[in-house]
């Protein structure tokens, strides 16, 4: 049984609320043909720079491009082979999407197959590790070199309770928490000693996918990763071994995952409102507005109200005093509407998010 540990915090929940506002804002957008299919280029490519990064890969967005085209350019053959490797798993993962099926083993397998293929022989392509986990150079400087992954004979019932756990995510757990939780889960099971991390992340944004989290096909979270990259490993890090991790809280992984994909939501707010879509432009008001301001409003309007201490936990580590002279300035503007009648103080958004 898998019955990973973490709490939905009000920072949490606001960060959820303001990403399913987005969500319908994006999905309401209609892109023509043209717009569409770039915009998936653009996030295959994207995801492709990421990968490679995350791998220890120095690739410029054009060799990258170059390679796609079939065009030499100057790096090793296996570079060359994981590249093309990256965008069939990333193509894997977006018809896959459309499966509602739930992941089984021989998915993770067929995915192990896509983005090994070359790089090992095909007699173990699928095959989970026969032995302990090697750490990767790019764990090089943080304590994941020092990590102890479960045994090898103990890795299919991991994955297997974790498939069944997502089988039954929707809306408890909420998808996105539920697509989080597959990404550090499957890092920390570390079937494969190769492409465990593209798995990893690849499998969560299948999950967001299936739930109807796909955002028009554009999510590239890996970019955040790379930009965060030190951040992004010591966040996957709950714990020194496996069985530690099963017994620690996700809430620090959960809280960077949240962030990544909102920095992604604000980047294809800003992307679509550029656009000219459907009938109108995209307008949106709050990605002009303070996040701050954004996240309590969001969790106002999910929630009816909220109190200054609901509020310091949605903005942590932001200052005590700080928080309370922002809810003042969003009350003074018309934002929110105060109850003083009520013990502690409530706050009413007055305005949509």
């Amino acid at each position: 049984m898998f019955d990973p540990l973490f709490s939905l915090t009000p920072k949490l929940l606001a960060s959820i609320s303001l990403i399913e506002r987005a969500r319908g804002r994006i999905d309401a957008a209609r892109l023509t043909d043209g717009q569409a299919a770039e915009l998936r280029l653009n996030s295959e490519v994207n995801m492709a720079v990421a990968s490679a990064g995350l791998s220890d890969i120095s690739l410029s967005r054009p060799q990258i491009e170059a390679i796609w085209a079939g065009r030499d350019i100057d790096a090793p053959q296996r570079v060359v082979t994981e590249v093309h490797n990256a965008r069939q798993g990333m193509r894997w993962g977006l018809a896959r999407e459309q499966n509602p099926a739930p992941l089984t083993l021989e998915d993770i397998r067929e995915l192990h197959t896509i983005f090994a293929k070359g790089l090992i022989p095909d007699v173990h392509l699928g095959a989970f590790r026969p032995g302990p986990a090697l750490i990767g150079d790019q764990f090089a400087g943080s304590d994941w070199g020092n990590y102890k992954a479960p045994p090898a004979d103990v890795i299919e019932a991991r994955l297997g309770a974790l498939l069944r756990w997502l089988g039954a995510a929707g809306a408890d757990p909420h998808p996105v928490v539920a697509a989080g939780i597959a990404h550090q889960e499957i890092a920390s099971i570390r079937p494969y000693n190769i492409a465990t991390g593209q798995i990893a992340r690849l499998v969560s944004r299948v999950v967001l996918g299936q739930h109807g989290y796909s955002f028009q096909d554009g999510l590239a979270l890996g970019l955040f990763y790379l930009e965060n990259r030190s951040a992004y490993y010591a966040a996957l890090d709950n714990g020194a071994s496996y069985l530690e991790r099963a017994h620690n809280s996700r809430n620090t992984w959960l809280s960077f995952y949240l962030r990544g994909l909102l920095n992604e939501v604000d980047r294809l707010t800003a992307l679509f409102a550029s656009l000219e879509v459907g009938d109108e432009p995209v307008v949106q008001a709050w990605p002009s507005m303070r996040r701050d301001e954004a996240a309590l409003l969001a969790f106002g309007q999910h929630y009816g109200s909220f109190s200054l201490h609901d509020a310091e936990s949605i903005l942590s580590p932001t200052p005590k005093r700080l928080v309370a002279k922002r809810v003042a300035a969003m009350v003074q503007a018309g934002r929110l509407s105060e109850d003083q009648s009520a013990q502690p103080t409530r706050y009413t958004p007055a305005v949509d998010v």
